[in-house]
């Protein structure tokens, strides 16, 4: 049986401030023809359905559409909650819609949902556990629980185990070892990360929360990431979407499916000068999002809404040459003795700015210089 493994994806987002509905609504528009063209037997949502827990009325009216694109596909969907989501408020009307094939676990009360799938003399069971937390598992199952890992090994025995089937874990995890990116949100330092160990038992791990895709411990135990790049950090990734077939012998085999978002995030970098010349953006696509790193030596007064008259979508502006910070101790050891003041300036200006001034500056400050004392 085919699957898409879909995660995170955040509808509803703003990306410094820009609505990404369009691109949500375009990239969600490529899932379903994936889901035509391979014939896909259902679909994996692995949490953070929404970017916030009250959505706006447009995030919920994509959501809508989606599912009833799958429901006309006669496609079984399985969606858990992440930790962006509210997981009373994704969990409505979840009784209702299985019997459109939609199975939603949101909400964890003790024990790990799951459903079953048969074709061609082959089983699958799909083991749904939504986002947990150490808190979480201690109030529902009335245990001592004080870290993630011990949270996951608590739900871990409640896992209703077919070993005749393929076994799917759907889970919204932070595990040891994946790598982050800016755009996620997890405890500070390691505290939420849990052993990938736990995953072992499962044919398949289909992970969501990290953006970037991947797989942690074994290829089996996959994040797909975010079908959208969300921050300048995601600027190099290669989007994609993820297919897994299982096989009669329990094995998993995993495809990785291209994706063209309409407006790509986009680094370009020179001058201001250049950056803003014909030359330079006549061949590039304005509409992108773009991250502009300035080599000037100097600030560039107004540069946003100079910049914004050429490239309407700018995530962010840098200047590569930052000035390092100076602290006493630096000007400590400036040795004053037997310098003239020229070379005393010449000094301080490349402290200051990282960078020797050039003959042109130098001779601004010497004529400034000699006027000063021709006065006295």
């Amino acid at each position: 049986m085919k699957f898409l493994h879909l995660a995170d994806l955040h509808l509803g987002k703003k990306v410094f401030g820009y609505d990404l509905d369009g691109e949500q609504r375009d990239i969600l528009r490529q899932v379903l023809e994936a889901a035509d063209t391979y014939h896909v037997d259902g679909v994996l949502i692995c949490g953070d359905v929404y970017d916030v827990a009250m959505p706006p009325i447009g995030a919920v009216a994509l959501l809508n559409w989606f599912l009833n694109e799958l429901h006309k596909r006669a496609l079984d969907v399985f969606i858990i909650s992440g930790n962006h989501d509210s997981a009373g408020r994704l969990n409505f009307g979840s009784e209702l819609l299985k019997e459109s094939r939609i199975h939603i676990a949101s909400i964890f009360e003790g024990d790990v949902e799951y459903a079953d799938m048969e074709k061609d003399g082959q089983r699958v069971r799909i083991h749904m556990l939504p986002f947990i937390k150490p808190i979480i598992v201690r109030t529902v199952c009335d245990v001592p629980c004080d870290s993630w890992n011990a949270a996951m090994e608590e739900a871990m025995k409640r896992v209703h185990f077919d070993e005749e089937a393929c076994n799917i874990l759907m889970s919204h995890q932070f595990f040891a070892g994946s790598q982050t990116c800016e755009s996620e949100t997890h405890a500070i330092g390691t505290l939420d990360q849990i052993a990938t160990t736990y995953l072992d038992r499962f044919d398949y791990a289909a992970l969501g929360h990290l953006h970037n895709p991947q797989s942690c411990g074994r290829e089996q135990n996959r994040y797909p990431g975010t079908l959208l790049k969300f921050s300048a950090s995601e600027l190099d990734v290669t989007k994609t979407l993820t297919m897994i077939e299982t096989n009669p012998d329990h094995s998993v085999s995993i495809i990785e499916l291209p994706l063209h978002p309409i407006h790509d995030f986009v680094r370009i970098r020179g001058t201001f000068d250049e950056i803003v010349s014909r030359s330079f953006w006549k061949d590039l696509d304005l509409e992108n999002y773009y991250y502009v790193i300035l080599d000037d030596e100097q600030e560039v007064f107004q540069v946003y809404e100079k910049l914004a008259s050429i490239y309407p979508r700018l995530l962010k502006i840098e200047y590569s040459r930052t000035r390092p910070q100076v602290t006493m101790e630096d000007m400590d050891d400036l040795t004053t003795e037997q310098k003239t003041p020229m070379e005393i300036f010449a000094e301080f200006f490349e402290m200051q700015n990282g960078t020797a001034a050039t003959q042109e500056q130098m001779k601004v400050v010497i004529d400034a210089w000699e006027a000063i004392h021709e006065t006295d």
